[in-house]
């Protein structure tokens, strides 16, 4: 089951208490972060939603704070990522689910979704892999976050290079749903 991301302006109204159009005025005012759609439909990201809630001291439904375990998918390969997307969209366990292409957009996401669990290649264009994992462990904000490196291209010192920087382990592409299984249950993530 994967988590909504992302609210109109009368589902937020209805989790603040107030209308459609009040949601709307905040948002032209800046009080609370919106993007709009293609179609120009206006949008509040959950994590955007939570923050307002959390600093206006308006009290926080259950099933926004009950989101489950935030995963970050870094990779180029549209693949990889469906693979592991269908993994945990099948699993019994609640996850959110976010997906970065490269090092800059992963930078992005790390700073505004802060995932649990992030899975990582390390071929990545721009910034590769290695430069990302650094930086996420080398951040406070962000150095307790579980970091599952990933590779095809398998050479001598990769895995012991990717874990001095902190990674938790290395998964070697191609992988099955069970190895996916069993490096979520090395960072403490059980999946049913």
């Amino acid at each position: 089951m994967e988590t909504k991301q992302s609210f109109s302006t009368s589902e937020v109204a209805t989790y603040c208490h107030v209308t459609a159009d009040t949601i709307r005025k905040w948002a032209e005012a800046g009080r609370i972060h919106v993007f709009k759609t293609p179609g120009g439909h206006r949008r509040i990201r959950r994590e955007d939603l939570i923050r307002f809630l959390r600093e206006n001291n308006i009290p926080i439904h259950e099933d926004l704070d009950n989101a489950g375990v935030r995963i970050l998918v870094v990779d180029d390969e549209k693949a990889v990522i469906s693979v592991i997307r269908r993994f945990l969209e099948r699993a019994q366990t609640p996850f959110q689910i976010q997906v970065a292409m490269d090092g800059y957009d992963a930078g992005h996401e790390v700073a505004t979704f802060r995932p649990d669990v992030i899975f990582l290649d390390l071929r990545l264009p721009g910034i590769d892999g290695f430069e990302v994992c650094r930086r996420i462990k080398s951040n406070p904000e962000s150095a307790r976050t579980h970091v599952i490196a990933m590779t095809g291209y398998y050479e001598g010192d990769v895995a012991q290079r990717v874990i001095e920087l902190g990674a938790d382990m290395l998964l070697q592409k191609p992988f099955t749903p069970d190895d996916l299984r069993r490096a979520l249950a090395k960072v403490g993530v059980e999946v049913s």
